[in-house]
């Protein structure tokens, strides 16, 4: 994942890419960034939040995907 511009990723972008990754199925040793790299720990953030169920994912009457 790693780019030759990985210099112009902001933390939001981080964010996103993290939670992007959870979703095609990568494990969280995957993260890019370097140790100390503030996107780093927002990689970490976004891949955490992608694996939350929605609150109200089972409540009654909440169709089942």
């Amino acid at each position: 994942m790693k780019t030759s511009n990985d210099h112009e990723i902001s933390e939001s972008d981080a964010y996103e890419l993290g939670r992007k990754a959870f979703a095609k199925g990568a494990c969280a040793d995957n993260n890019p960034f370097p140790e100390g790299d503030p996107r780093r720990d927002e990689w970490t953030h976004g891949f955490m939040d992608a694996q939350k169920i929605p609150s109200d994912q089972h409540k009654p009457g909440h169709p089942l995907d």
